[in-house]
């Protein structure tokens, strides 16, 4: 039996290390059988997917944090609490920031999408002059 198996700081390591393990296998496995992402539910699949990978980094985060706590014990809290800190604006500011340009990617493409039903249209007197066909966005996925 573990000697620290009644404190919550390793209930809370093992709950979410067996959470990331599993999801980061799951993702593994269905990336490396689904590559193409060419119909639409292939896509769809990859943007779930995508978000499995972001809570295994997360979970996997977490359980780092709670082992942190359970490894330098009461004396050096202080150690766990620095360990803490750090993660945590390390986390929030990754996603923070894909965020970001998740939802920026999303609002070209609805730009673009609009343009091209302009263009069917014909009507395209709205449309900004420094808007061109050959511009690429980057594409993120959260």
């Amino acid at each position: 039996m573990a000697v620290v198996v009644k404190r919550t700081s390793f209930k809370i390591f093992f709950i979410f290390n067996a959470i990331a393990l599993f999801t980061s296998l799951a993702v593994v496995v269905v990336q490396i059988t689904l590559v193409r992402g060419e119909t639409k539910a292939e896509r769809r699949v990859v943007e779930v997917i995508n978000k499995l990978m972001w809570l295994a980094s997360v979970c996997t985060s977490v359980a780092f944090i709670a082992s942190s706590y359970i490894v330098v014990g009461r004396k050096h809290e202080w150690a766990a609490i620095l360990v803490t800190v750090i993660g945590g604006v390390i986390m929030a500011g990754v996603l923070g920031t894909m965020t970001y340009y998740v939802v920026k990617s999303k609002r070209s493409r609805s730009m673009r999408k609009r343009v091209k039903s302009a263009k069917r249209s014909g009507s395209n007197s709205w449309l900004p002059s420094d808007f061109s066909n050959s511009e690429v966005d980057k594409i993120y996925a959260l």
